[in-house]
């Protein structure tokens, strides 16, 4: 299964709100979880059957303000800020950005990946490091809306 099908299958959980996904097409299968990230409120609930998040991304997800939108990798893969190293990053902190702005990459089995805005907002923080590796759902952007 290449990364666009992987992509799309990512969006697709997103749109519908699912939590996990399994797909067979002839000899390929694949099975894709979103991580639990629990709401303070919801912190009473039973435990999941979801794997535990990283440290990386529990403190990216502890230090997302509850009022402001966040993006999130559409897949798991390596984040970059930027299209090439001596360029500058495509979105900073303190920037307008809109829907459909390329706000960074995700390589994902050798393929750039580009992640685009679905909001439109000032990114108040970026919560990734560039060239960390991310998993599917972990948040990479807080985004206060217009």
């Amino acid at each position: 299964m290449d990364s666009k099908t992987v992509a799309e299958l990512a969006q697709i959980m997103s749109e519908h709100q699912l939590t996990e996904l399994e797909v067979q097409e002839q000899e390929s299968y694949i099975r894709l979880s979103k991580l639990n990230q629990a709401l303070p409120s919801a912190a009473s609930a039973a435990p999941s059957a979801a794997p535990e998040p990283t440290a990386d991304s529990a403190l990216a997800a502890d230090s997302v303000d509850d009022k402001a939108s966040i993006i999130t990798a559409p897949m798991p893969g390596t984040f970059y800020s930027s299209p090439a190293p001596e360029l500058p990053a495509f979105v900073k902190e303190g920037e307008h950005i809109g829907v459909n702005t390329v706000v960074c990459i995700v390589e994902a089995m050798k393929v750039m990946n580009e992640v685009k805005s679905e909001i439109s907002g000032v990114v108040s923080k970026v919560l990734v490091q560039n060239a960390s590796p991310v998993e599917f759902g972990q948040p990479l952007f807080e985004v206060k809306l217009d």
